[in-house]
């Protein structure tokens, strides 16, 4: 089965556009499932200005579809998953602003540090700040990702469980160091 999406069955006028290349200002030519394009002038490859591969966040088959993405595109994958479980850990802490606010702020001291200290595995550091008041947290995740790694980090993180890598050591310290800097 196809992904509708990418189905060009369904596709309407503006799934193929025009736009100029940054560079030398070259007219490529797009598709929507198109990532990006190598200017036939200049040589450069061009993100899709375009392109919303939401799915990808969500989707079990978003690997196999969509193959390698370029790291632009990988970014906002990630923020978007961000979002994603921002909005599950909110509806399962409805009736508890506080909680709900206590995890806003260790996710922006979790980020801050990641971003700081450039270690450990930011993307199972911040959902684990996140999920860290939630019944159930590995449920509620699975919910959103089948990725098994991200499901595995989180849980060595919210169990305590003995890191087995410098990466998961490196996690498993910003991790606790959030919890105890923002702790009610």
């Amino acid at each position: 089965m196809q992904c509708p999406g990418q189905d060009n069955r369904y596709w309407d006028g503006d799934a193929i556009f025009e736009s100029p290349c940054p560079h030398c200002g070259n007219i490529l030519e797009f598709f929507k499932d198109d990532s990006q394009r190598s200017c036939k002038q200049c040589g450069n490859r061009i993100l899709n200005p375009r392109i919303d591969f939401g799915c990808a966040a969500y989707c079990s088959h978003a690997e196999q579809c969509l193959g390698s993405m370029p790291p632009e595109l990988l970014a906002k994958q990630k923020n978007l998953f961000k979002d994603k479980l921002s909005i599950a850990v909110r509806k399962q802490l409805i009736g508890n602003d506080s909680l709900f606010k206590l995890a806003g702020k260790r996710t922006e001291l979790a980020e801050e540090l990641c971003k700081k200290e450039q270690r450990g595995d930011m993307a199972a550091v911040l959902a684990a700040t996140l999920l860290f008041d939630c019944e159930n947290p590995i449920a509620l995740l699975g919910t959103l990702t089948t990725d098994n790694k991200i499901l595995a980090a989180v849980e060595t993180l919210l169990d305590e469980k003995a890191p087995q890598t410098d990466e998961e050591q490196a996690s498993a310290d910003l991790f606790k160091k959030v919890i105890n800097t923002v702790n009610p």
